[in-house]
């Protein structure tokens, strides 16, 4: 099993916090794979002008993901909000869609694009988190490898990492709205073994520390 979480103990957060985060995407996933026989879980940071960014993230994220809506994708998603060491705010977003409908980022990046357009001109900024890494992966509940799946979770774990939390203004993380339910390991093992009839998970830790 990979590191899930990249972590830097110079830096304090309280580790409730840590752990919710990680409750969440684990929650989105297993509900997004209860759903669909494939999900595509992409993830993409969002820049705005500092001016602008607290009113602005979250009329971007409503106006981006009924977008997502419309076209089918059946988005979940969770966003996380950090300050940089500049004290610059941004933040960074995981999408879990219907792989059935969608195997392509480019079409989402454009729809983030098209939305930041309408909200802040050209100084907004989407990236699109591919430095070196794949994005914009497929996990398939037919798979016999674990490789997308740890994959994915080694990447959106970004999202619950230590540094550049802490004085965050506003707040810290915010998710779809749909029931999350505090998973232990067992549950999330246990889950995975009913979605992937092809793996074998025995005994794993889900949660980094």
């Amino acid at each position: 099993m990979p590191q899930l979480i990249n972590s830097n103990e110079s830096v304090f957060l309280d580790y409730e916090m840590v752990v919710r985060i990680q409750n969440i995407y684990y929650n989105l996933l297993i509900q997004a794979l209860q759903k669909h026989c494939k999900v595509f879980v992409l993830r993409m940071d969002v820049h705005i002008p500092q001016e602008l960014v607290l009113q602005t993230i979250t009329d971007f994220n409503h106006r981006f993901i009924e977008k997502e809506k419309i076209a089918g994708y059946d988005p979940l998603y969770i966003v996380a909000r950090e300050i940089s060491f500049g004290k610059r705010i941004h933040h960074h977003m995981a999408l879990f869609l219907d792989g059935n409908k969608t195997n392509n980022p480019y079409q989402h990046f454009e729809n983030a694009r098209i939305v930041l357009r309408n909200y802040c001109g050209s100084y907004g900024e989407i990236n699109e988190c591919n430095d070196n890494l794949r994005n914009g992966i497929m996990i398939d509940r037919n798979s016999t490898t674990y490789n997308n799946l740890y994959e994915v979770l080694r990447q959106i774990s970004y999202l619950a990492k230590k540094t550049q939390k802490d004085n965050v203004p506003g707040k810290t993380f915010f998710y779809s709205k749909v029931p999350i339910l505090p998973l232990s390991d067992d549950d999330i093992t246990r889950a995975f073994q009913s979605l992937f009839p092809c793996l074998s998970f025995g005994k794993t830790k889900w949660y980094a520390d």
